[in-house]
């Protein structure tokens, strides 16, 4: 990651400024007060945003030591990249504690990153990987901060020791211990302890269980029926909405049932309608034929003088009337006896109609139904049979297109099947009038019953449907008939009068119990007063042993979870020695030997990272803070880039910002320092700020034009 420009809008003494740094080394040159150190401040302020409260060391909160002296906006923003090349800019308002981040579109993307303690949003520990005080601890040095104290080694101990944990605090481990060891005297209780927290609560607890010992003893009944009642209440309200949820169920058994009639009328009326139109397909094909043979007639007529053509004709329809004359009267005896059976079933089941309604109609009704139109079908089959042989008879004996005699006898005949047919007709709209319950006196009233009833069954299908889903939703009693499968395929697939009869018999098990459990409850309630002294008094022990008891077990778990904290911190102390602490003084000694050309080759941190060091020549190991102050600077300067590189390996190459870093340094030092930092970091942006000129002739001279100068002027601040 690199920053590529900041906007001061009003910080400290710095107001309306931009600066742009490079990606390699940018030195930073001001003299003094010309505001180097409220830049570096200004940089960490725009990641992690400034701290208000109380002073410290006696000076005031960050917030209010940077305000602007003069008034002006409390505000700046920062323009950096990420190592993947993506392009951020950061605009914090200071004053207002408000931050948004947009990303190289300026789409606002603050409130894609998870909020801190403080509900601001934490980009920079996101996207650079580490928190402010890690950042502050290790690439950002203030001015003569490059040595640690034991606050920031503890910290930088406890991020090593967490390197692999995702939380943003990591563990300090010596104030942690402390504060562990602490809180588990002094804020708990110990075996040894008699007046802390956990001592009082427990005394707290014998005397509350005493007292409650001697008011369940009074109680006791009491409680028991207060408790029934609690369980008889519930039960009411549960029984009183299986009674709701049943008469619903009630409704659409009913529908069902009206369907399962409508589709009975519909097949009945669809085999009338068939009938029907054979019949009237029949009186159509006779009718025609009639005006054919009425035409023959009259041709005949106007032929007569035709010689021996009325003789022959005369003696053909004489043999053919004579044949039919011969035949036995039976088929016509039982066509009469059809239509009777029809006419006795039609009056049977007009009584019904009339004095029950269609919705009334039971199955035999709808068997006299289907007996009327047997029975007619029947009749007029036979009497269509006869009827075609005295036809065919007549047709035979005479020829229509030659005829010259009138042949009344086969012209009467067919005018006696059409109204034979017609009276079919009749009885067959009767019977189609009675099922339908509407007056039909055609096929097309028939259709139109027809698709009524079928507008009606889609109507019901939807219905039921509906209700069935509704039902569903509402949720269904555990046990009983209508709870043993899909509530759907119960009602569809079942019988209706098995459907009516189980509903039947769960309503009135529902009414039952919803009358036995209201008594109970009536009876409960005039055992109890609850307004008594006892069983109020007895309520508030419950109360108050059930809080000791979860302060109790909450110190408990505390002071367990402490023991463990504590547990913990000495194991992550011993993988620190095992894992951690040899690749960082290998790191260490490395770059040490880098800075000093050498000298030192051999830099290493104890668990709590105090440095040692083993002395050219001798070999013989010194602790750095006895060091000279150059020396000892170099080797802090050591870990904290070592630290450095451990913490953000796999992740985003934070810039090096340093303040004065090198105030302690000869000018061989720091030429040794320039050019160790020019080409160990060539990845990393560096920023040092100074006000030594001696610093940038000798940058100038190692670096070139590889590096990138920043003037800061006095004027105007």
């Amino acid at each position: 990651m690199h920053i590529d420009k900041i906007e001061i809008g009003g910080f400290g003494k710095i107001k309306n400024r931009e600066y742009t740094f490079a990606r390699g080394m940018n030195l930073i040159y001001g003299g003094n007060e010309a505001g180097k150190s409220t830049i570096q401040w200004f940089i960490r302020a725009m990641f992690y945003g400034l701290k208000g409260g109380r002073r410290t060391a006696g000076l005031p909160s960050a917030q209010k030591r940077f305000m602007p002296w003069d008034g002006t906006q409390y505000k700046g923003a920062i323009t950096y990249t990420l190592d993947n090349g993506t392009h951020f800019r950061a605009e914090r308002d200071f004053e207002k504690n408000e931050v948004r981040i947009f990303d190289s579109s300026y789409n606002d993307i603050t409130n894609s990153f998870a909020r801190g303690r403080d509900k601001q949003p934490m980009f920079a520990d996101t996207q650079l990987g580490i928190d402010e005080t890690g950042f502050a601890n290790t690439v950002f040095i203030g001015q003569a901060e490059v040595r640690l104290g034991s606050d920031g080694l503890e910290n930088l101990a406890a991020r090593l020791s967490d390197m692999d944990n995702t939380g943003w605090d990591g563990l300090l481990y010596q104030r942690a211990e402390a504060a562990l060891t602490d809180a588990l005297r002094n804020r708990i209780g110990t075996d040894r302890t008699r007046t802390q927290p956990l001592d009082r609560l427990e005394n707290e607890l014998r005397r509350l269980e005493a007292e409650r010992t001697a008011l369940i003893a009074r109680q006791k009944q009491k409680e028991s029926l207060m408790f029934e009642l609690t369980e008889t209440k519930n039960r009411l309200m549960e029984l009183e909405k299986w009674e709701q949820w049943l008469s619903e169920l009630g409704r659409l058994i009913e529908i069902r049932k009206n369907i399962d009639q409508r589709m009975k009328k519909e097949a009945l009326l669809k085999e009338a309608a068939a009938r029907l139109e054979e019949t009237e397909e029949r009186i159509r094909s006779l009718q025609a034929g009639s005006e054919n043979i009425a035409g023959g007639t009259e041709r005949r007529q106007h032929g007569a003088d035709t010689p021996g053509r009325s003789d022959l004709s005369m003696a053909s329809g004489k043999d053919s009337a004579d044949r039919h004359k011969s035949r036995p009267l039976a088929g016509i005896a039982v066509s009469v006896l059809c239509f009777a059976a029809a006419l006795l079933s039609c009056l049977l089941l007009a009584a019904e109609f009339l004095s029950k309604g269609f919705d009334g109609l039971r199955g035999i009704d709808f068997v006299y139904l289907l007996f009327t139109v047997i029975f007619a079908a029947a009749g007029s089959n036979l009497l269509r049979k006869i009827r075609s042989e005295r036809a065919s008879a007549a047709g035979a004996a005479v020829d229509i297109s030659e005829q010259t005699v009138p042949v009344t006898g086969s012209y009467s005949s067919m005018s006696e099947r059409i109204k034979a047919l017609d009276e079919i007709r009749q009885n067959q709209l009767s019977g189609v009038s009675l099922i339908s319950g509407e007056k039909c006196q055609s096929a097309a009233d028939v259709r139109q019953a027809l698709f009524s009833v079928q507008r009606d069954l889609d109507e019901l299908s939807r219905t039921l449907q509906n209700g069935l889903e509704e039902a569903d939703r509402a949720g269904r009693p555990e046990d009983g008939f209508f709870s043993k499968e899909e509530l759907d395929i119960l009602i569809y697939d079942t019988d209706t009068a098995v459907l009516e009869s189980k509903w039947k018999e769960e309503y009135e098990n529902i009414r039952q119990q919803i009358v036995e459990t209201a008594l109970r409850k009536k009876y409960c309630e005039g055992q109890l007063d609850e307004k008594t002294e006892d069983m109020d008094r007895l309520q508030c022990v419950e109360e108050e042993t059930v809080a000791v008891k979860e302060k109790i077990a909450y110190l408990r778990s505390k002071a367990d979870a402490l023991k463990i904290a504590l547990e913990v911190l000495e194991e992550a102390a011993s993988e620190i020695r095992r894992t951690v602490a040899p690749e960082l003084n290998s790191r260490m000694s490395r770059i040490i030997a880098g800075l000093t050309d050498n000298r030192y080759t051999d830099l290493r941190g104890d668990d709590s990272l105090r440095l040692r060091a083993a002395m050219p020549g001798s070999g013989d190991v010194k602790e750095v803070p006895v060091l000279s102050g150059g020396t000892a600077d170099q080797m802090y300067l050591a870990l904290r880039l070592a630290v450095a590189e451990l913490l953000t390996d796999g992740s985003e190459k934070l810039p090096l910002i340093m303040d004065e870093v090198f105030s302690q340094y000869d000018d061989r030092r720091t030429e040794l320092a320039l050019k160790y930092l020019q080409e160990e970091y060539k990845n990393r942006q560096i920023l040092i700020f100074t006000c030594k000129n001696r610093e940038i002739e000798l940058a100038r001279k190692i670096l070139g034009d590889e590096m990138n100068y920043v003037e800061l002027e006095n004027e105007n601040l």
